[in-house]
């Protein structure tokens, strides 16, 4: 992208100030994981990662210790489209598992999903071992998978899991989608 995302501007307001709005309908803290940028929001906790550079587990994990609550919910900053709705679907099926996420039609979406900080010591170990990627430990980990059918039943549209990627999806979004 060339730019760190957070501070990309939709709407008038900033991807993270987007992300944070969405996620005050719904958590409390909302705790923020730049990883290797310095972007912050006033007012707002920040947690650094727990291992510097080891992608999004790194900010997950250094959030889960931080978590003052049994659940933590994980968002990417990329994805404009978080949908409360869908976080609260999440929050009241995961029942006794580790981890609540969607199934779309590009895999599992960890990074618009609700993880119980009892996986904390799991995701410490994912850390320290040759797989970091969130989906690896989804798969090592009891997973309440949610269906397609399930959360479209629910009214939640797919576009909670397109992120931004290049300039090129930035420029495609509009007022009328940001909806």
């Amino acid at each position: 992208m060339g730019v760190d995302k957070a501070t990309i501007t939709l709407g008038g307001t900033t991807l993270l100030a987007r992300a944070v709005a969405h996620l005050d309908e719904v958590c409390d803290p909302v705790l923020i994981a730049p990883g290797d940028t310095a972007t912050t929001l006033d007012g707002r906790q920040s947690v650094t990662d727990a291992v510097r550079d080891a992608g999004p587990l790194g900010g997950v994990v250094a959030a889960l210790r931080a978590s003052p609550h049994l659940l933590l919910t994980v968002v990417a900053v990329d994805l404009p489209w978080i949908d409360p709705r869908l976080l609260q679907l999440l929050a009241g099926v995961i029942g006794d598992a580790d981890v609540a996420v969607c199934e779309t039609a590009g895999g599992v979406e960890p990074l618009h999903a609700v993880y119980a900080t009892s996986i904390l010591e799991e995701a410490e170990a994912a850390l320290a071992g040759p797989d970091r990627s969130l989906r690896g430990l989804i798969a090592r980990v009891k997973a309440r998978r949610v269906p397609e059918s399930e959360w479209r039943a629910a009214g939640i549209s797919e576009r909670f899991a397109r992120n931004l990627n290049t300039p090129e999806d930035v420029a495609a979004v509009s007022p009328e989608t940001l909806r």
